[in-house]
């Protein structure tokens, strides 16, 4: 049996590898690891086998050149002309440039110096800051918040003004008065009520028990009979309303799909529901409070109220007020613009006070030639 070396096969060229028989391709083939050789037919085993002749014929002279460039590292070397045909010559770069290439390769990483820790000093809030001041906030429409900063010398000048008097402190107290709708000089509030102080208290919450009212808090001291000797004196607050308003604005209107819009982002009786469920949700608790006797609608009341031993009513209305037009059509409700849908029909909501309200409602053409107009004339009167 014939052997080859891989020596013999990279220095075949492709006119000696036709003339070989297929056996001895195929053996080439297979110390050349070219898997599938048996297969091959004899020129796709020539060109394979040329392939690999060249690959190693490259890879010798890329390791020939490294060597010689390994050689000549530092130093000039001269050779002949004919052998520097395939020669690659590196010469070192001077040490001054190696350095600054070194440094610049350096300088790639450096993140700067390292930060300094520092202490830093934990900082408290004072105990006081010099002041004599109350100051009072709203907690919700029945509770005050309040809190004070007094100096001793303010206190020490208000009782030996006590003393002076031949009076004797009794104690100290918060004095808060009603001054709704007054400006308020001391003397002439609506009502108002003490609160004892206790202890080394700085801070109160106050029961009110009034919403949507003004207040004013007073922090002194109450002498022997019952003179109070102010200390300081608090800003005005007001508690917010509890439960639906009692202002009614006989000039507000909303067309029906802005309306249902507003009701669903506030958020109606579910969140996340469209306008139609809204609306039947909307109709479904109407009826069920007109049929149980409770409030009969959910807009701004016209309220009339009996008390009597615990028992009550209240009756309101609103008015809806409806109609259709070319939806092209510019149409205003009482001098204002308002939208059609696209049909050209349109819904708005009225408040209903009693007395007598006109409603025009005219509707322009959208070239303008054409004009009609229409007014509702509706009468409340409540008994």
């Amino acid at each position: 049996m014939v052997s080859y070396t891989v020596t013999e096969v990279t220095n075949m060229n492709r006119e000696k590898l036709k003339k070989a028989n297929k056996d001895k391709l195929v053996l080439l083939a297979r110390k050349s690891n070219i898997r599938g050789a048996h297969i091959m037919k004899k020129g796709r085993l020539v060109d394979a086998l040329m392939r690999v002749n060249t690959r190693k014929t490259k890879a010798k002279r890329s390791v020939r050149r490294k060597v010689t460039a390994q050689k000549v590292i530092g130093r000039i070397r001269m050779l002949p002309q004919h052998k520097l045909r395939d020669r690659v010559f590196v010469t070192a770069p001077p040490v001054g440039q190696q350095r600054q290439q070194q440094k610049v390769e350096e300088a790639k990483y450096y993140a700067g110096p390292a930060p300094e820790h520092r202490k830093y000093e934990e900082f408290n809030f004072p105990s006081g800051y010099g002041d004599n001041r109350i100051t009072i906030m709203v907690r919700d429409p029945w509770w005050l918040y309040s809190y004070w900063e007094i100096q001793p010398q303010k206190e020490e000048e208000s009782r030996r003004r006590i003393a002076q008097k031949g009076l004797s402190p009794v104690k100290s107290i918060l004095r808060v008065y009603d001054v709704t709708d007054v400006e308020f000089n001391g003397r002439n509030a609506h009502s108002s009520f003490d609160i004892e102080l206790s202890g080394l208290a700085n801070t109160w919450y106050i029961n009110v028990g009034t919403p949507d009212r003004s207040w004013i808090v007073d922090i002194g001291i109450l002498a022997s009979n019952n003179d109070f000797f102010l200390l300081a004196r608090s800003n005005c607050v007001r508690t917010p309303r509890f439960g639906m308003s009692d202002v009614i604005d006989e000039e507000w209107m909303c067309a029906d799909d802005e309306y249902w819009r507003m009701f669903g982002l506030s958020g109606g009786f579910g969140v996340g529901k469209g306008s139609l469920a809204l609306k039947e949700m909307f109709k479904k608790r109407l009826l069920q409070q007109i049929t149980s006797g409770g409030v009969s609608s959910f807009s701004s009341p016209v309220k009339k109220a009996v008390k009597k031993k615990g028992f009550w009513l209240i009756v309101d209305a609103e008015l809806i007020v409806y109609g259709q037009t070319a939806p092209d059509a510019k149409v205003t409700v009482q001098n204002k613009t308002i939208r059609l849908r696209k049909d050209g029909t349109f819904t708005l909501r009225f408040a209903l006070p009693d007395g007598k309200q006109d409603i025009p409602v005219i509707a322009t053409s959208n070239d303008g030639d054409d004009t009609r107009s229409i007014t509702p004339i509706i009468t409340r009167r409540t008994e």
